[in-house]
């Protein structure tokens, strides 16, 4: 699987940690606050702690259009078959088109002030997504990620029953 938007994140913030805002609902008003300092346009959630990147409309590392290969070159594999993905698959500007030098191209610049940016884990996209959105899609708070597509981004974890292969986040429809 090439060519699938990526969405990073930062670990969790320590002033948002064991924050609720009113019942946890994804459809609060509130949950989503400016973060971060520097070059970025980042969110913190209120109710995870994490801090999420939000995608720009302007050319660069964090365009909306670009596109990466799911690559993590430490992976660990056996035999033949290779669980690492594939590297510079995708379509993008700003660094190699894979998810491991996005990953680190972020880092490296040290995006809204941080320098912990990972590839986000498909629980932790399921946490941002609101399925009540479905028939309206992307099913994400657009006030928050106003660049967010109807469709799939990688997450962090390997797909076990396929080689060379990870799980995606589908903001179409709000599921693995």
């Amino acid at each position: 699987m090439h060519g699938i938007p990526a969405l990073l994140i930062c670990a969790a913030s320590l002033a948002a940690c064991g924050q609720q805002s009113d019942n946890g609902s994804a459809a609060n008003t509130n949950r989503y606050t400016q973060a971060g300092n520097g070059k970025g346009s980042c969110v913190l959630d209120q109710i995870t702690g994490l801090t999420w990147e939000v995608k720009t409309g302007s050319p660069g590392l964090h365009h909306w259009e670009n596109t990466y290969s799911w690559y993590v070159p430490d992976e660990s594999f056996e035999s033949e078959l290779d669980y690492r993905g594939a590297p510079d698959g995708g379509t993008c500007t700003g660094s190699a088109c894979d998810t491991q030098a996005f990953v680190d191209a972020v880092n490296r610049e040290k995006y809204c002030g941080f320098s912990d940016w990972r590839l986000a884990s498909r629980d932790e996209l399921a946490s941002i997504s609101d399925i009540r959105k479905a028939k309206n899609p992307p099913t994400i708070d657009t006030n928050a990620f106003p660049f967010a597509q109807p469709g799939e981004y990688w997450s962090s974890n390997d797909y076990s029953f396929q080689y060379n292969a990870a799980w995606a986040w589908n903001f179409q429809h709000g599921h693995d």
